[in-house]
C-alpha cells in the first residue's frame, strides 16, 4: 500500500452516466462569456495568423505560433476555459497602432529566421454581440521572403592559437553551408566558440568579443564588362540569386580586444571551505593539506579525506572549464551542501589562477510523514481498500562523508467485508555512496563521477487474513551509473545488483491450504525460500520534444548460492531467471498525443533447483500480473489469466504466471483548462495475458503456446478523464472487455466472444493516480 498505489472500483451506473455527459459536454464548443469590457469600444476578441508561401502544414503551424508570440500585449486576449463555458476578462481595445506595431515584431522574428522581404497585413472584423459589446477580430496574413541560406562560413580571428582552435573544431560547428542564415544559429555559434576557448584556457574570454560579418553579395557581379554573353551571364546570375538567396558569413575577433582576455591561464593553488556559512569568520580555524588541496574547516562537520576526489582542478593543469563545472556539479550531486560556489583569483601579472571552493552545509536530517488512502499492487497483498502512515528520515552526511542514507518504516492495512483483511509492517534502510566501492581505477574519471554505489535492506510482515502470513528478509550491495549523453536529449542509466539476497517464509492458514489441496499445482506457487541472484537493469531515455521514449531491460540471475553444499539450499533455495523488457514511446500531434507501450516478461525456474516444489513456477512473490489501473484495465487486478483457463475466481482469487506479454495504445486529448488545472481525456486498448511457462505448473490452457496465443489473448478498450494538478494526475478510466479468454464458470459462454452481451454500464471503472505507463 504505497501512496502511489491506486484505488480499483466497481463500476457504479451514476458514475459512468455522468463520465459519459461530462465527455459529451466537452466535446462541444464552449461560448464564451466577455466580462468588463469598455461599452461602445471595440474590442480585441481574437487574433489570428495565416502563413502563405510553400510550407508544410506542418512548417505553417509552427511559424504561425512563434509568430503569434510576437503580438503586442495589446493585441492579446485569453479566454479562461471553465467547466461548460469560457470567461474573457478586461479585454484590451483595439487600436490599430498596436496591429501595426505588432507587424514589426513579427517582422523581427522572420529576419531572424532568415526570411527577407516578407509580406504583413491585416484586416480587422468587428462583429456586434448586442448594443454596446463589439468584438474585434484580427486576421493577419503572413508571406514570408525568400529564406537566405548559408553559402560560405569562415573563421577570420586575428590571434593565431583562437584561429587554430577554431579550425580544428569546425567539423561541430552550428553554422554549415546551406543551412539559413538565422540569427539564433549565429547565437549558438558564437557561444560554442567562447566555451571551446575557455576549454582551451581562455578562462577570461567572452562572447563580446567576438562578432559575425556578413553580405549577400558575389562581388564578380560588379565587375564591367562589355561582352554581350559575359552579361547575359551575369544578368542570369543575378536572377538566380533572387530565387534563391545566399550570404557569406564570417566571424572575427573584435578589434581592440584585452590582450589579458586573450591569456591562457592555469590552476594554482584550490582551497575549500568544506563548512562554509555567514558566521564561520567567528569560529576557530582549522587548516589541513590533503592531496595537494588546503581543506579549511570551522565546525569539523565532514571528514577532509573525501574531498579532494570531487574536484577536477589540478595544480598545474591548463584550465578547462568543463573541470570547473564538473567540479561543481559533483558537490551538487551529492546533496550534502545547498550551495556550492567557486571563486577564481587570478593572480597579478600572472598566467595563473587560485581557485576557492566555498560549500555552504544543507541541513543534515530531513523527516517525512504521511498518510496512504489507496489501492496494494504487491503480489504479496489483496485487492481491497487500504490505509497506510509512512515516516522516514534522510541522513544527508553519513559518517561524515557526504554519504545519503535513508531510513523508511511503514504500517497498513486493508479493509474489506470483515473490516480488516490484511497487515502490513516494513523497514527500509538505504545507504548511497557518491562513488564506486571498491574503486575501480580503470574507468575514466568523467564516467567515475557517474557511479554510486548502493546498500539496500528491507524487511516486511505481510498477514493476509485467512490465507497467510509472510515475512520477507531482502539484502542487496549494486551498483548504479547515470549518464546524460553530451549534445543529444538521451540518458543512460545502468544498475547492477551483486547479490541481490532475499529470503521469505509463508505460514499458510486453513483457507490456504483448502485451497492448495482443490488445486494441487498452487504448492508449487504459494512457497517460502531462499533467492540468491544478480539482477542487471538498463533504460535508455531520449527526452526528445516531440516524440519521447524509454527503453528498459533487467535481466536477473542465479548467483553463488547453488554452488554451495547445503542441506538448507537444497530445501529452500530458488534458481531462475527472469528477462523483463518494456518500451514506452509518445507522440505529440498540437493538443493531443499517442502513446504506445509494450511490455514482455519470462520467467524460467531452472531445472537444477534441488527441491521438486520449486522446479516448475516461480514463487508468487516473483510473478508477473494482469489487470488493475495500470494494466488490463478492464479486468480487475490480478483477475486475468492465466493463459485461456475457465476457473472459478472463488477458489482462485487471483492470477499470476511465469510469462507476461502487453501492449498498450492509447490516444490523449486536451478538454479545457480550468483555473490552471489541466482537463484532459483518453481513448484507450489494452491487450495482453500471463502464462505459465511449464507444462507442470498448471493445465494446457494455462500454458504459454504460440499457436494458442490469438486465443489467449485478452483485449480491453476505454476511455477515460484525467485532471492534471501538475505535481500530480488524477486519473478515472472505464474500460469494457472486448475479449475475455479466462472468464469464470458462469460466464464460460463469454469465452473469447467479441463484446458478448454487450452493456454500457457493465464494465470495469478504475481510479488512479498519474498516467498508466512511464510516459
Amino acid at each position: 500500500m504505497s501512496a502511489g498505489h491506486l484505488f480499483i472500483v466497481r463500476p457504479l451506473p451514476a458514475a459512468i452516466i455522468a463520465v459519459l455527459i461530462v465527455l459529451g459536454l466537452f466535446s462541444c464548443k464552449a461560448p464564451v462569456i466577455v466580462k468588463k469590457y469598455q461599452p461602445g469600444k471595440p474590442f480585441v476578441y481574437q487574433a489570428n495568423i495565416k502563413v502563405n508561401g510553400n510550407f508544410t502544414n506542418e512548417e505553417k503551424e509552427r511559424l504561425a505560433s512563434r509568430l503569434k508570440s510576437q503580438l503586442d500585449d495589446s493585441m492579446r486576449s485569453r479566454a479562461v476555459s471553465k467547466v461548460f463555458w469560457s470567461v474573457m476578462k478586461n479585454p484590451p481595445v483595439y487600436d490599430s497602432l498596436n496591429a501595426d506595431k505588432s507587424i514589426l515584431f513579427m517582422r523581427a522574428l522572420l529576419i531572424s529566421s532568415g526570411y527577407f522581404g516578407d509580406t504583413i497585413n491585416y484586416k480587422a472584423n468587428t462583429d456586434t454581440v448586442n448594443k454596446n459589446q463589439y468584438r474585434t477580430t484580427i486576421n493577419y496574413s503572413v508571406t514570408p521572403g525568400k529564406l537566405v541560406r548559408i553559402d560560405s562560413f569562415a573563421y577570420n580571428i586575428k590571434n593565431a592559437e583562437l584561429q587554430k582552435i577554431a579550425l580544428a573544431n569546425q567539423k561541430d560547428a552550428a553554422l554549415k553551408k546551406g543551412e539559413p542564415f538565422a540569427k539564433s544559429n549565429i547565437s549558438v555559434e558564437l557561444d560554442r566558440l567562447v566555451v571551446l576557448f575557455r576549454n582551451n584556457g581562455y578562462m577570461r574570454f567572452g562572447r563580446e568579443y567576438l562578432y559575425g560579418l556578413w553580405d549577400t553579395l558575389d562581388i564578380s557581379l560588379l565587375r564591367p564588362s562589355l561582352d554581350p554573353f559575359e552579361q547575359l551571364e551575369i544578368l542570369q546570375k543575378i536572377k538566380e540569386r533572387k530565387e534563391n538567396p545566399k550570404a557569406n558569413l564570417e566571424i572575427r575577433l573584435r578589434p581592440g580586444t584585452d590582450s589579458s582576455k586573450l591569456r591562457k591561464y592555469y590552476v594554482g593553488n584550490v582551497i575549500i571551505y568544506p563548512d562554509y556559512t555567514l558566521d564561520t569568520i567567528s569560529k576557530k580555524r582549522k587548516e589541513e593539506i590533503v592531496k595537494g588541496v588546503k581543506v579549511i574547516s570551522y565546525q569539523d562537520m565532514f571528514n577532509a579525506r573525501i574531498l579532494p576526489q570531487n574536484i577536477a582542478l589540478h595544480h598545474g593543469d591548463l584550465y578547462d572549464q568543463r573541470n570547473y563545472f564538473n567540479t561543481i556539479n559533483q558537490f551538487n550531486k551529492l546533496g550534502a551542501w545547498r550551495l556550492v560556489t567557486i571563486e577564481q583569483n587570478i593572480r597579478s601579472g600572472q598566467d595563473t589562477s587560485d581557485f576557492v571552493v566555498k560549500l555552504t552545509p544543507a541541513v543534515k536530517y530531513s523527516f517525512t510523514t504521511n498518510f496512504e488512502a489507496s489501492q496494494n499492487q504487491t503480489i504479496v497483498s489483496g485487492n481491497l481498500f487500504g490505509l497506510g502512515v509512512n515516516a522516514g528520515v534522510q541522513n544527508r552526511n553519513f559518517a561524515r562523508a557526504a554519504i545519503q542514507a535513508t531510513t523508511n518504516i511503514r504500517y497498513g492495512v486493508e479493509l474489506g467485508n470483515q473490516f480488516v483483511q490484511s497487515q502490513q509492517a516494513s523497514f527500509s534502510h538505504n545507504i548511497y555512496f557518491p562513488k564506486a566501492i571498491p574503486a575501480v581505477k580503470w574507468i575514466p574519471e568523467r564516467n567515475r563521477n557517474n557511479i554510486r554505489t548502493i546498500f539496500s535492506f528491507n524487511a516486511a510482515n505481510t498477514d493476509r487474513k485467512d490465507l497467510y502470513r509472510l515475512s520477507t528478509v531482502n539484502a542487496s550491495w549494486g551498483y548504479e551509473y547515470l549518464r546524460n549523453i553530451p549534445g543529444t536529449t538521451k540518458q543512460i542509466q545502468l544498475s547492477w545488483k551483486i547479490p541481490n539476497i532475499e529470503y521469505s517464509t509463508l505460514n499458510k492458514r486453513d483457507s490456504l491450504q483448502r485451497l492448495i489441496d482443490r488445486n494441487p499445482a498452487l504448492k508449487n506457487i504459494f512457497t517460502d525460500g531462499f533467492i540468491s541472484s544478480t539482477i542487471l537493469a538498463v533504460t535508455f531515455t531520449n527526452t526528445k520534444e516531440k516524440t519521447p521514449h524509454i527503453l528498459s531491460a533487467s535481466l536477473e540471475l542465479p548467483f553463488i548460492a547453488g554452488l554451495i553444499p547445503s542441506q538448507f539450499l537444497d530445501k529452500e533455495l530458488y534458481k531462475y531467471i527472469k528477462i523483463n523488457t518494456e518500451y514506452t514511446k509518445l507522440l505529440k500531434i498540437k493538443k493531443s498525443s499517442f502513446v504506445f507501450r509494450g511490455f514482455a516478461g519470462v520467467g524460467y525456474a531452472l531445472n537444477s533447483t534441488v527441491n521438486p516444489q520449486k522446479k516448475n513456477a516461480l514463487p508468487f512473490f516473483k510473478q508477473y500480473f494482469a489487470g488493475g489501473p495500470n494494466s488490463m484495465r478492464a479486468w480487475r487486478l490480478r483477475r486475468i489469466g492465466a493463459g485461456s483457463v475457465v476457473k472459478d475466481f472463488g477458489e482462485n482469487p487471483d492470477r499470476f504466471g511465469d510469462v507476461q506479454l502487453e501492449v498498450n495504445a492509447e490516444y490523449r486529448f486536451k478538454l479545457a483548462t480550468i483555473a490552471g488545472t489541466k482537463i484532459e481525456s483518453a481513448f484507450f486498448t489494452d491487450m495482453g495475458n500471463v502464462w505459465f511457462l511449464k507444462k507442470n505448473a498448471g493445465s494446457p490452457e494455462e500454458v504459454f503456446n504460440i499457436n494458442r496465443l490469438g486465443k489467449d489473448l485478452a483485449i480491453g478498450v476505454g476511455t477515460g478523464i484525467r485532471i492534471d494538478f501538475s505535481f500530480f494526475l488524477i486519473r478515472l478510466d472505464y474500460a469494457y472487455k472486448a475479449k475475455d479468454p479466462s472468464p469464470d464458470p458462469t460466464n464460460a459462454a463469454s469465452q473469447n466472444k467479441w463484446f458478448y452481451d454487450w452493456r454500457l454500464l457493465k464494465g470495469q471503472l478504475q481510479l488512479g493516480i498519474n498516467y498508466p505507463f512511464k510516459l
